[in-house]
């Protein structure tokens, strides 16, 4: 009883808290997990994986066993990486912006990571730099390309969905195209995103989804490797399966255990049934931020691309370079009201690990988006008291810092 009493506080104390981004659940979550209880699929066998992987595929545009359901989304890039023909020592470019992730699933499979700029506007990978990155400093030879300084092969570029906002994947489909490289997009945070009016899975372009508890759906943890290509799709498949091959646990490969199981998939179909409520709930939340706070002289919303619909998985200021000296100040200020604010993603290049990679010229300058960015209250429950409260909270803390 008295652990009870004590978890019932403690969820109150919580709940006076305003989140950046927590789960939605207000669907069949409860209802599906009881299935899979109740049936004994609890593992990586069962139902509800299908039917998860049939729900993703009408939800982001693409046909019917052209997703794989993974144990989680860099579990998916890693695997996705491999089957588009990545390999050890190759380099991949990625953006300077993005979770340490998309590094991480590169440098998994023995490949580095080429780090190129970012846009300033949406933070995703400028075209413009990966272009004359890949112009000053590629040759080819046997129809694929490699760096003049370590002779190592580009195997793959992924533009990485940034906060729910595409990139710019015309162009940089474009320049792929002229440099013979494969593309892979990096959409963890980018179900219910569209680039020219196209769901993701509409593009032709391999990719990734995923599915984190803070995410605008969740499974708990899981991803989803999806292409048109079924021959990339059966290979990411039978890596996630160990690589078995027969009932007699018979191996052909060195294969990976990265399957989602059937607990993961029952909670991910429940939140798939919701998808476009809460989108429509995030963009409402979204709007509401850009009205509030538009034309101040501090910090700018960043908004959805002009070749882009985004979900607005989490909005996003960025402070104004004469005041990001206040950025931390104000972090504090909003904690101190029960606003769970914190700093973002550090850039991949100012991350212990990859301090010595390739990187452009211009992706070292990044150095200070860190301390720009300040994440807003976004999880789809929010409510309109508790934003407005954090819009009041942050214009008077401006006010009163430089009026």
């Amino acid at each position: 009883m008295k652990l009870t009493i004590g978890i019932e506080k403690k969820l109150i104390v919580m709940n006076e808290w305003i989140e950046i981004s927590t789960p939605s659940l207000r669907g069949n979550e409860i209802k599906y997990l009881t299935e899979c209880i109740t049936s004994n699929f609890v593992s990586t066998v069962g139902p509800f994986i299908n039917r998860f992987e049939e729900e993703v595929s009408i939800k982001i545009g693409i046909d019917k066993n052209k997703t794989v359901a993974t144990s989680s989304g860099t579990a998916a890039l890693q695997l996705g990486l491999i089957s588009v023909g990545v390999k050890p020592n190759d380099l991949v470019v990625i953006p300077s912006y993005t979770f340490i992730a998309t590094a991480n699933a590169i440098s998994y499979i023995g490949a580095k990571p080429w780090i190129m700029d970012i846009e300033s506007k949406y933070l995703t990978l400028n075209p413009l730099d990966l272009e004359k990155e890949l112009e000053k400093h590629t040759y080819a030879k046997d129809n694929q390309r490699f760096h003049k300084s370590t002779h190592q092969r580009i195997a793959c570029i992924v533009p990485v969905f940034v906060f729910g906002h595409s990139p710019d994947l015309n162009s940089i489909s474009n320049i792929c195209k002229q440099y013979s490289i494969p593309i892979l997009i990096d959409s963890a945070c980018g179900i219910g995103s569209k680039h020219d009016n196209k769901n993701i899975g509409q593009l032709g372009i391999p990719g990734i989804i995923s599915f984190n508890g803070n995410k605008t759906i969740t499974s708990g943890s899981g991803g989803i490797f999806f292409s048109h290509n079924d021959s990339e799709i059966k290979f990411v498949r039978h890596l996630a399966s160990t690589a078995k091959i027969s009932n007699k646990y018979d191996h052909d490969m060195v294969g990976f255990n990265y399957r989602m199981s059937n607990i993961q998939a029952a909670l991910g179909l429940a939140q798939l049934e919701q998808l476009e409520n809460i989108l429509k709930e995030k963009k409402e939340i979204h709007n509401l931020y850009r009205t509030k706070f538009y034309n101040s002289n501090f910090f700018s919303l960043i908004n959805s691309p002009e070749w882009s619909q985004s979900s607005f998985w989490i909005n996003f200021l960025m402070i104004k370079d004469e005041y990001i000296d206040k950025s931390s100040d104000l972090i504090k200020f909003l904690n101190d009201n029960h606003i769970r604010i914190n700093y973002f993603w550090k850039p991949i290049p100012f991350q212990d690990p990859y301090l010595n990679l390739i990187k452009s010229e211009s992706a070292k300058k990044n150095i200070h988006i860190q301390q720009k960015l300040i994440p807003l209250p976004s999880t789809a429950t929010l409510k309109k008291i508790d934003q407005i409260k954090v819009i009041n909270l942050i214009n008077k803390f401006f006010k009163n810092n430089y009026s």
